[in-house]
């Protein structure tokens, strides 16, 4: 039986969603039906994760990480980005932001971002 399915066979949904949140490949998960929140929850250590997202976030680099098309070969977008999304509450990273020092970077606008900024589009009826 192959690894990949479009219409909901086995497919690499813990090596997809374990990339997407630690980066790192895993040859070692094998192939499931469905994502298995619980198993992933053991598997992953939420506290590490979430000191890692944080330097991520407060570095101005992605997260979660772009999960290769390889790995995403047979699995629904949408349905991923749902298990994802269900993985990052499961874990406690849904609520992981950037830190102060990421939120206190300011710069002064371009005058090309400022000259954006000032221009009303015609639709908004100025």
């Amino acid at each position: 039986m192959g690894e990949t399915s479009a219409h909901g066979g086995p497919g690499a949904w813990h090596r997809a969603l374990v990339y997407a949140v630690t980066g790192q490949r895993r040859s070692d998960l094998g192939v499931q039906p469905a994502p298995d929140l619980a198993e992933l929850q053991r598997l992953l250590r939420p506290d590490e994760l979430a000191e890692s997202v944080r330097a991520l976030r407060d570095s101005g680099r992605p997260w979660p990480y772009p999960v290769p098309a390889d790995l995403m070969a047979g699995l629904g977008y949408a349905q991923f980005a749902a298990a994802l999304a269900q993985l990052q509450s499961v874990l406690g990273l849904a609520a992981v932001r950037p830190g102060r020092a990421a939120t206190s970077r300011t710069r002064a606008l371009s005058a090309g971002e400022r000259r954006l900024l000032d221009e009303v589009p015609p639709h908004h009826g100025h």
